[in-house]
């Protein structure tokens, strides 16, 4: 942060004389801070930083203040050597000792050159010196770098202007493209709310018209005039479908990304609320999973009250809901329709044929170990167990087709950790046929390819006790991050963003897209499903 004293070196004054030199030499003009008796020069801020920071400056004397003289002294003769010696500051320099390259004074010779064969007295030695090529070298040396410190001096003042320049362009730019979502959503809504308001000018001119006719019985006149609206309405329908179907506006936001400062991004935002608890349930709802059915249709688990529900997310409504014997929580839908449930810690799936339908209509699939998660791939289903963790495949009537892994808990890092201890919840890449599943125990998500092999695919402190996934448009994975009461997407490159606009006021276990439209759709331990449009 730049200090008061920093920006004061910017700042107009009335022209005091006292300006920092080396800055007027470059063309800038900045009030002097101080003065350097040695350099015989007034300086600025920033230069007297340099005398403070720079080794072969901290020696001179700085005034400053009132200490600063108001008239500038007569320039001294050539800088004057420092004759006395670094190690005895006491003692004169009167030798030099080749062997060391050491300037030595009487004491440093008697010291720690006495077996040197090569030390000469200064004022010998510096005849010949002054007359060598290591003097020539020594002095084009110094000369090239003055040159090219000048030079870089006058690249960092120029820095220094373009500074500004550069903020207000990227301050300009920012402004332009947030101008044009603006811009756009104000026309669009403006031409909306316009309709509505010429709309709503006829119908009430209408109404008056129909109870003035009422009131004076004229009949003829009020047949009439509701007749010719009715035959109206429908082109004003066809006008409200046509000019009013999008009244929607861009939210955006601002995100941390890795290659930028910050990332312009479309911001969620909550379409609907909701109520999933029936008058029937007895405890708080806790859905477990959320299949997405035919069109607005949304089948939920919901752990707690050992059900299967049902609901319209067009008119928020329960269509059906079953109970059951277990507790469910994990489903996989099948391309056709068909619904596979994995009901917790038990040997068996509920294999729903039409539940759009008939939620009623099921049959039990044992297996060979105690469920957790469910995905059903080219007519096979891979079940994820636990206790131990060991993933299978089976065919549609629990027949074991392989054994994938054996238990998911022997498998480890090159550090010989343990990546998987407790899994909860998985997902498929439909193009791949990767299975992915989460561990609350390990803030991790495992991947297991197509044919059996086993991978971390990320472990993260940002995913505190990571339940519910699924698939995003893009590849990544969306995951409910439960203890932070978040939703978080994980990229393929291990990039871990949240998904909503703020944390959650319950505790997330469960989550679906519909890749359509782009609609979240998110429950957990609340009696709500919250549905956002990201």
């Amino acid at each position: 942060m730049a200090t008061a004293d920093v920006l004061d070196d910017y700042l107009p004054k009335k022209d005091d004389g006292l300006h920092c030199e080396p800055c007027l030499s470059d063309g800038q003009t900045r009030n002097s801070k101080g003065f350097c008796i040695e350099c015989n020069e007034y300086l600025c801020h920033l230069c007297l930083d340099a005398h403070r920071k720079l080794r072969v400056l901290k020696s001179h004397h700085v005034k400053r203040g009132e200490d600063i003289p108001k008239k500038k002294p007569n320039k001294q003769a050539p800088y004057p050597a420092d004759s006395n010696c670094h190690v005895h500051t006491d003692s004169k320099i009167t030798s030099f000792c080749k062997s060391h390259q050491q300037l030595c004074c009487d004491q440093c010779v008697i010291l720690g050159h006495k077996v040197c064969t090569d030390v000469k007295a200064i004022a010998d030695y510096s005849q010949e010196f002054v007359n060598s090529e290591d003097y020539k070298t020594a002095f084009q040396m110094l000369k090239g770098l003055q040159s090219a410190y000048t030079a870089k001096k006058k690249e960092a003042n120029m820095n220094l202007e373009e500074v500004d320049r550069y903020y207000h362009k990227a301050m300009e730019t920012f402004k332009s493209e947030l101008d044009k979502i603006k811009i756009s959503d104000i026309r669009t809504l403006k031409a909306v709310v316009s309709t509505y308001d010429s709309v709503l000018g006829q119908l009430g001119s209408w109404l008056q018209s129909i109870d003035t006719y009422k009131n004076n019985n004229q009949d003829n006149e009020l047949a009439i005039l509701v007749l010719r609206s009715i035959r109206d309405v429908d082109t004003i329908k066809d006008n409200i479908q046509r000019l009013c179907s999008d009244d929607s506006i861009v939210r955006y936001g601002f995100v941390p990304d890795k290659t930028s400062l910050l990332r312009l991004i479309k911001a969620p935002f909550l379409v609907q609320t909701i109520t999933v608890k029936d008058e029937s349930d007895e405890n708080t709802c806790q859905i477990r999973d959320i299949a997405l059915l035919q069109d607005n249709l949304v089948l939920l688990a919901d752990y707690n009250n050992l059900k299967l529900k049902i609901f319209d997310t067009g008119t928020s409504t329960l269509v059906s809901n079953v109970k059951l014997q277990f507790k469910p929580w994990q489903m996989s839908v099948t391309e056709h329709g068909e619904v596979y449930v994995a009901l917790n810690g038990q040997p068996k799936i509920l294999h729903l044929k039409s539940p759009a339908t008939d939620l009623t209509d099921f049959r039990e699939i044992n297996i060979d170990g105690k469920c957790n998660a469910v995905e059903c791939f080219n007519k096979t289903l891979k079940v994820q167990c636990a206790a131990p963790a060991k993933t299978i495949e089976v065919d549609g009537d629990g027949r074991l087709l392989r054994v994938i892994n054996n238990d998911l808990s022997k498998e480890t890092t090159e550090n010989g950790e343990p990546f998987v201890t407790n899994p909860q919840c998985s997902t498929q890449d439909p193009g791949t046929g990767s299975m992915y599943i989460s561990c609350n125990g390990k803030f991790s998500i495992t991947e297991i390819t197509s044919d059996g092999n086993v991978k971390l695919f990320v472990k993260s402190d940002k995913l505190v006790n990571p339940y519910g996934l699924c698939m995003g448009t893009d590849g990544s994975i969306i995951v409910c991050s439960n203890n932070k009461k978040d939703v978080v997407r994980v990229k393929k490159n291990g990039d871990i963003q949240s998904v909503l606009p703020q944390p959650l006021n319950f505790y997330p276990l469960a989550v679906a897209l519909d890749k359509r439209t782009e609609r979240l759709f998110i429950g957990g331990i609340c009696d709500n499903l919250f549905e956002f449009q990201i």
